[in-house]
């Protein structure tokens, strides 16, 4: 849903209806997260004490974003027969 919306950045529209290549996603993407984070710390700056409030942002992400095991590695999972197959055998003795 995201990368249609970076149909609409209008970097992309510009690109766009000047018949030219259109950016990438991910160049899109990390071109947001810049200007979100420039304008965060904008932002932050303006506070009397910037520091308290990073802080409380710190806290406030410990909280947000878990971090969450992963699946794709196997951990925990039963393998299940681990020895080779007979037709493995005769492959390998072959």
């Amino acid at each position: 849903m995201f990368d249609h919306c970076l149909l609409l950045h209008p970097e992309q529209i510009a690109r766009i209806e000047s018949k030219l290549p259109a950016y990438t996603v991910g160049s899109l993407q990390r071109k947001s997260q810049m200007d979100v984070l420039l304008e965060f710390i904008t932002s932050l700056l303006e506070f009397p004490d910037p520091g308290d409030k990073l802080k409380e942002l710190g806290e406030l992400i410990k909280d947000v974003f878990q971090l969450m095991p992963s699946g794709k590695h196997m951990i925990g999972r039963d393998l299940g027969r681990l020895e080779p197959t007979p037709s493995l055998k005769y492959c390998s003795a072959g």
